[in-house]
């Protein structure tokens, strides 16, 4: 199938962007609420909690090498829909996590179901958007994820309750579902190299790596905000602490409307600085709140920094590579941010343990710096010849 029109909603986009708002709902319900599970309901201590984001981060990031070249070599439907009708399965064995042990099971094994279907979602997405308009489309998708990051968390909690966790696991199960059905109805390109043998090579894109530094230090900090908010909020008193959630995803919404049509014309550059500047920010504000609107207030700041640099990174990373590649070149990213999250979450865990939650906010705040620097270093002229390589074997072809 060849894109013939240039324009990014249409039919196939729109059903793809409905059904991965869907199975982001469903995640994100159980995110910000698990590790309350975890604490209330299994005796949980604070580095427990950072095991249960750590885990399905690092399987994730397990699986992606492997999702990524399946992607690229049988085909991007079928690899997509058996991760996900896997990720609907697994969201009702939550019912069974009775203890620890048996919840850290099955968070690694939706783990992997996660890691191909964000690496999946994510490349039929760039399948279904005119290459001219990449940056922004691509923006526009990151909204499904975007809204619900501002639905979920806070629906979850609200489903949740006084601990009635039966239901929520229940309505993430629905949910789930839905989303699956909905795939079914999307036509992907037929997108696949048909090669059987699998290498190191064919699951990452080694153009990546420099970019993929980026976003794995530059998420390690994010992984201290889906762990730790909700616990921290209850810490300060603040009733509501959910709303965080809402508040970072409208500072997210914000950057995305506009983040993509500036990369596509403009280029990275200024976008990473401020991304990345806005969120130290933020996060070094977040360890001296004490009150309500402060706290929501980072939570935009967190958002907009979220919302700038994550779309931008990826828009460079496929920018970098052929239409074949595309599968590798979003698992080398998505592997960074897994691995960023994976290792920050469980970190931190033990950083929040004996130093205080608020003091592991300042010390993320300021690792934030060193993706900045690298950026400029490493990434940014390595970036620009790529692209001018890739441009012309394009023309050349």
């Amino acid at each position: 199938m060849s894109l013939s029109t240039n324009k990014i909603f249409t039919k196939d986009f729109t059903l793809h962007f409905i059904s991965y708002f869907l199975m982001a709902t469903a995640f994100y319900f159980l995110l910000p609420t698990l590790p309350v599970y975890a604490v209330n309901a299994l005796g949980a201590n604070k580095n427990q909690v950072g095991y249960i984001i750590g885990v399905y981060a690092l399987s994730a990031l397990i699986i992606r090498p492997f999702c990524g070249y399946a992607l690229d070599a049988v085909g991007r439907r079928s690899v997509y829909l058996w991760a996900l009708a896997i990720f609907t399965v697994l969201m009702g064995l939550y019912h069974l996590s009775s203890t620890f042990i048996i919840l850290l099971i099955i968070r690694a094994m939706h783990g992997f179901a996660w890691g191909t279907i964000t690496t999946g979602g994510s490349t039929i997405a760039a399948d279904l958007i005119p290459e001219n308009r990449r940056g922004e489309g691509i923006g526009y998708f990151g909204l499904a994820m975007t809204m619900a990051i501002a639905l979920a968390p806070y629906g979850g909690d609200q489903i949740m309750g006084q601990n009635n966790f039966s239901n929520l696991f229940t309505i993430a199960f629905i949910v789930s579902l839905a989303s699956l059905i909905l795939a079914l109805f999307i036509k992907v390109p037929k997108i696949k190299t048909g090669e059987t043998k699998i290498s190191v090579g064919k699951m990452f894109d080694k153009r990546v790596n420099r970019i993929a530094i980026v976003m794995m230090t530059g998420a390690f900090p994010y992984a201290a905000i889906i762990s730790f908010i909700r616990i921290y909020s209850d810490e300060l008193g603040l009733k509501q602490g959910a709303l965080f959630f809402i508040f970072m995803a409208i500072g997210v919404a914000i950057a995305r409307l506009s983040v993509g049509k500036i990369m596509d014309k403009h280029g990275p550059s200024l976008l990473v600085t401020i991304g990345l500047l806005v969120t130290v920010g933020g996060l070094i504000w977040l360890a001296y709140v004490d009150s309500f609107w402060p706290f929501m207030m980072v939570g935009v700041l967190v958002g907009i920094g979220n919302g700038i640099i994550m779309p931008t990174v990826q828009t460079m990373a496929l920018n970098m590579v052929p239409l074949d590649r595309r599968g590798a070149a979003n698992a080398t990213f998505f592997s960074a941010v897994d691995l960023g999250i994976g290792s920050g979450s469980i970190a931190l865990g033990y950083v929040a343990e004996y130093y205080g939650i608020s003091m592991m906010f300042l010390i993320c705040g300021f690792i934030l710096l060193f993706p900045l620097a690298f950026y400029f270093l490493f990434v940014r002229r390595h970036y620009f010849e790529h692209v001018a390589i890739l441009k012309k074997d394009q023309e050349n072809a």
